[in-house]
This record gives structure tokens, sequence and C-alpha cells, in this order.
């Protein structure tokens, strides 16, 4: 009898390991889920936070780009720079796509277009110019000294 009392308790014992070990499995996948859980609600915040952040520096480049304090000077002049090479890297690929960009959404607008397809904001025809006569250059003589003859 001894024999099956000893297997019986190994068999009790591997229950209770196995027990414990998916217990621990258990908890642990709820653990990782409470916290990918926090984390996305965490990266959203950030996120919110942000953008909170951007929108105050749009506002404040709105109300105070032309008497901002010292210390934002600098940042509101960096991003006058950056806006200006956007728009002109915009109008380059405008110009490659024989497109331009529209003043109302900064979206392309097709040569030959209106309208913007857009926001529907009517857009600037080309002017035709004028051709300019053609202006006549007489030839410039010059002397062994290098003075201009003047001829009548």
């Amino acid at each position: 009898m001894e024999m099956k009392e000893t297997i019986m308790k190994i068999g009790g014992d591997l229950k209770n390991s196995a027990e414990k070990l998916a217990k621990g499995t258990i908890d642990t996948s709820k653990k990782m889920a409470e916290k990918a859980k926090i984390k996305r609600a965490l990266s959203q915040a950030e996120s919110s936070l942000n953008a909170a952040y951007i929108e105050l520096g749009k506002k404040y480049e709105e109300l105070y780009a032309g008497k901002a304090e010292a210390e934002f000077a600098q940042i509101l002049a960096e991003a006058a720079d950056a806006k200006a090479k956007i728009a002109a890297a915009k109008a380059e690929l405008a110009a490659l796509d024989s497109a331009s960009i529209c003043a109302g959404c900064g979206k392309y607008v097709q040569e030959g277009q209106r309208f913007c397809p857009n926001c529907g904001m009517k857009q600037p025809t080309p002017a035709e110019a004028p051709a300019a006569p053609a202006e006549v250059v007489e030839p410039v003589v010059l002397d062994a000294d290098g003075s201009e003859v003047v001829s009548e």
C-alpha cells in the first residue's frame, strides 16, 4: 500500500503544482493586459497633451507673431522660416505636377482649374502680360585705350 500512497501523493503534488502554474500564468496575463491598457491610455493622454501644446503655439503665433516677447521671438522666427520653406517646397512640387497651391486650403489645384476641388475657392487666372517690344542694343566699340568710340 505504500506504493499506492506514494503515487497518490506525487499525483496530488503534481496537481497542486500545475494549478499554481496555471494560476500564475493567468495572473501574469491579466497583469500584462492591464499594463497594456494603462500604456495605451498614457499614450493617448500624451498625444492629447502634445496636440494641445501645438494648438497653443499656433494660437500664440496668430496673436503675437509681430509683437512676441523676446523669449519667443527666436522660436517664432524659426517657425516662420520653416513655413516659408514648406510653402516653397509645396510650390515646387505643384509646379512639377503642372499645378498650383490653393490660397484657401493649401491643396493642389491643377493648371486650368478655375476653382479649388477641395475648398471651392476661385483660383486666380494667370495674367496675360503684354509682350514687351524687343529692345535693340547697339554694339559698343572701344578704342585701343578702352574708351568708348561714339559714332555719329
